[in-house]
């Protein structure tokens, strides 16, 4: 019989309620805080570092502690009062410290990956000295590096030099879903051979894009703004459009490069010009006495906004303005472009520019295919630096974009204008007054993520002239106002992992929402690494109903079938988190 994850917990909560597993709450102590030297007290971390294919030994390792101390804001990682320590010609190192505590070793050989002591992505091992235990051996496994190198060719096959090679990271499936879009890692350009390389990568899935443009274009030979004067020559007005290896413009075609410790990929591409798409901007309206005058002063930016990039990116236009003011921006490619005018009050507008086109844009106009989502904070129950004020100011709501991936869209985290991606109109009395904020994006679905206030939690949303469930709202064209319901006080829950009697070191920690099923859940699944002594510390969980579990090894499990979770919660410690709750809970590993 096939249970599913919501039956399955509220079967283990009766079960605990009824005496069937116990979960009392354990003073046990994590992470433990940097402490003065005792008189005679010897700190010193010793070991062996080796290759994680073979195992053999890797010379003259260079090997860095950092201390990690706990907070309000999370674990933060400040500098030892060492220097580190290099491995022997047999890979053996011995580290003295100045104290107990908590520390991040990280390894660098010439040929491998930097990484700390069992890293797996963004989670690693710390290791812990305390007094009754101030030494401790570890086999520290290191990766040789994998790299990508390639080849980028025009249309006639030659190459193409100063092209801008992007690298993505694509996340391994998570027990809590499919897993986040990550940002760039890191980027290359190609030299006068057409050649890049992607050197110092650890195993993983990533993903290529190359940006570049034709050297006889016209985008390429013009320098500052030009007044308008007789037709571009069609043969230079091109421009070749973002290109995802293995050669398509979307990013749902591209293909996942797998690499493994050591492996070298060569990804080659070849890029087809097409034709400039231009915007035609109207100046914005200004002047003196607020006089509705064109103003032609200030040249228009344009931004690309990538799927998966953090910001976006300026782009190389060719800009030509005619007597009347207008502005004809050429050298675009389809895709999603902010266009912001600088000194015009901060505005600025989202753009969809299609293939083929002449796109006019008039920033004080109304827009009919964007949808303008007005953002509001209800909720707060303090005013504390820290939690902002009680019209959300310092808070800043995401709209990310999980399903076509073509980027996040954020507001304003200080006075509730946009950052980023700004309105195109000024903010209305009303919205000035209670720090609204104004967010414009393509029509679709969004995850709200809330950033800038680590106390602060998401409760729910209400929309009017759009559609909200759990954390999605879908937006369509035109004006839309989206209620950001949070509250105060998210909770912790620290303790130890064993495992046969043994602390659980690099076991996967995980706090299941009991509702991480339904589609309405503003609850998500975190998760922590625990560390030698066992320990572990899971921040900033949204209060609510949970089920604990450790898995040993679990990093290596398969978690692309969703049902792979629910034979581990049975097993696992239900929990009931209450606002600014910080519990201790010891467990049991479970077998991968």
């Amino acid at each position: 019989m096939r249970w599913s994850l919501v039956e399955a917990s509220l079967l283990l909560f009766a079960g605990a309620l009824c005496g069937g597993i116990a979960h009392a709450q354990i003073r046990a102590q994590t992470k433990p805080e940097a402490k003065h030297t005792a008189v005679g007290a010897h700190y010193e971390i010793n070991g062996v570092v080796v290759s994680s294919i073979d195992g053999s030994p890797i010379p003259h390792c260079r090997l860095t502690p950092t201390l990690v101390a706990q907070g309000v804001f999370g674990s933060r990682r400040f500098p030892s009062s060492t220097d580190g320590s290099e491995a022997d010609e047999h890979g053996r190192f011995s580290i003295p410290l100045p104290s107990a505590g908590a520390w991040n070793l990280r390894a660098s050989a010439r040929g491998y990956v930097t990484q700390s002591y069992e890293e797996h992505g963004a989670f690693s091992s710390a290791v812990v000295l305390t007094a009754d235990s101030p030494e401790i051996d570890l086999r520290f496994k290191i990766s040789p590096e994998a790299s990508i190198k390639g080849l980028v060719l025009d249309e006639a096959g030659e190459p193409v030099r100063d092209a801008q090679i992007s690298l993505f990271i694509v996340p391994p499936s998570s027990p809590g879903g499919p897993p986040a879009n990550t940002g760039s890692r890191t980027s290359a350009r190609t030299d006068d051979r057409g050649m890049y390389e992607l050197a110092n990568l650890s195993p993983g899935g990533y993903r290529l894009s190359v940006r570049a443009r034709p050297w006889y274009a016209e985008v390429s030979q013009q320098s500052g703004i030009a007044v308008a004067g007789s037709p571009v020559d069609p043969s230079l007005d091109v421009a070749y459009p973002p290109t995802w290896f293995p050669g398509g413009s979307d990013v749902a075609t591209a293909e996942t490069i797998v690499l493994h410790a050591g492996d070298t990929r060569q990804a080659d591409f070849h890029l087809v010009p097409i034709a400039s798409i231009h915007l035609k901007i109207a100046p914005p309206l200004g002047g003196v006495g607020g006089a509705n005058v064109r103003q032609g002063q200030a040249i228009p930016i344009v931004e690309e906004i990538m799927p998966g990039a953090n910001a976006p990116r300026l782009v190389s236009v060719a800009t030509h303005r005619d007597p009347q003011g207008e502005f004809d921006v050429g050298g675009l490619t389809p895709g999603l472009y902010q266009v912001r005018i600088p000194g015009q009050d901060g505005r600025s507008t989202v753009v969809d520019v299609a293939a083929n086109s002449v796109r006019p844009l008039d920033l004080d106009a109304p827009r009919n295919d964007i949808a303008r989502v007005t953002v509001h904070i209800d909720g707060f129950a303090g005013d504390t630096e820290e939690a902002g004020d009680r019209r959300g100011r310092g808070l800043r709501v995401n709209l990310i974009d999980t399903d076509t991936q073509r980027g996040t869209f954020s507001s304003a985290g200080e006075e509730g204008g946009f950052a980023g991606r700004r309105g195109s109109r000024a903010p209305s009395a009303e919205s000035k007054e209670s720090k609204d904020r104004i967010i414009e994006v393509p029509p679709g679905r969004y995850e709200v993520v809330l950033q800038g206030g680590s106390n602060i939690f998401l409760t729910g949303l209400t929309a009017k002239g759009a559609e909200a469930s759990g954390r999605y709202v879908t937006v369509p064209a035109g004006e839309t106002t989206l209620t950001v319901h949070v509250a105060n006080g998210r909770a912790n829950v620290s303790g130890i992992a064993a495992l046969e009697g043994k602390p659980a070191v690099g076991a996967m920690a995980l706090l299941v929402p009991i509702t991480i099923e339904e589609p309405d859940s503003i609850d998500f699944l975190r998760q922590d690494q625990t560390n030698t002594d066992g320990s572990f510390d899971i921040e900033n969980v949204i209060p609510g109903q949970y089920i604990l579990v450790v898995i040993d090894k679990g990093w290596q499990i398969n978690w692309g079938d969703r049902s792979t979770l629910r034979r581990y919660l049975t097993q696992g410690v239900p929990m009931e988190l209450k606002p600014s709750a910080s519990v201790k809970q010891n467990v049991v590993a479970q077998a991968p």
